[in-house]
Order: structure tokens, then sequence, then C-alpha cells
């Protein structure tokens, strides 16, 4: 009987946790941790002033062409979700999910 050795490499074990020795007690009292400083609450004053808030979300309110394309292909996928995805449709879906973003955004 012949024996050829095995060229795989060889197989990757977990790495073994080692074992680390406790410190004597007069090493740990010499390295005391430092305190942690306060945590900010949201009443300090150092917060940003509240109309900066309301001017950055009056800006975001306004959809952009994209927002709006992204839109009007949600309610499409709905419109043809809801009749099965049965084919010839498309356009119809389209152009429905269309007329109802533009009445739902602009009136």
């Amino acid at each position: 009987m012949e024996f050829t050795p095995d060229t795989s490499p060889p197989k990757r074990t977990r790495a073994k946790s080692k074992v680390v020795a406790a410190k004597p007690a007069e090493t740990q009292s010499a390295a005391a941790k430092k305190p942690r400083a306060p945590r900010k609450t949201p009443t300090d004053k150092t917060a940003a002033p509240a109309t900066t808030e309301v001017q950055v979300v009056a800006a975001t309110l306004d959809p952009t062409p994209e927002d709006v394309g992204t839109m009007i292909a949600t309610a499409a996928y709905y419109l043809a979700a809801a009749r099965n995805f049965s084919p010839g449709h498309e356009l119809d879906d389209w152009l429905e999910a269309e007329r109802a973003v533009h009445a739902k955004l602009y009136g």
C-alpha cells in the first residue's frame, strides 16, 4: 500500500484565548481611572437654536424631480400589484400614478 503525502494547506482552527494572570492589587490601584465627563443634556445652553432646525426642515419639503419620479414609480408598482401584474396595462398604471402623485403634491 502506497501513501501519498497530503499537499493541501492545513485547516485553520480558531485561536485559543490566552489566560492572563491577574495583576497584584498594588499595581491595579496605581493606575486609577480618570472619572468620566458628565453627559450633555438637551437643556444645555450649547444646543443650536431651534430656528436653524426649522429652516432645514422647510428646505427639504419641496421634492426634487428625482423624488417625484421615485414616487410615481412606487405608486405605479402598487397599482400593478393590485391587478396581480397582468401584462398590457403598464402605461395605464404609470399615467394613473403620475396623476395621483401630481394631484397629491400640487393640489
